[in-house]
């Protein structure tokens, strides 16, 4: 594998999580949103895949 294909594909994949991730945070209730974004490590990840979620 070539490494623009590499860079491709690691993208594609990280855009597919942070899809996923934003569809998970979406369809759970207000108070679980809340819960979800206390634990840091969770809230991490959201940052680092660029989830957009409300404090």
């Amino acid at each position: 594998m070539t490494r623009g294909k590499l860079q491709e594909a690691v993208a594609a994949t990280k855009e597919q999580t942070r899809e996923a991730l934003q569809l998970l945070y979406d369809n759970v209730n207000k108070g679980q949103r809340k819960q979800i974004v206390k634990r840091e490590e969770i809230k991490e990840l959201f940052d680092r895949f660029g989830v957009s979620y409300d404090e």
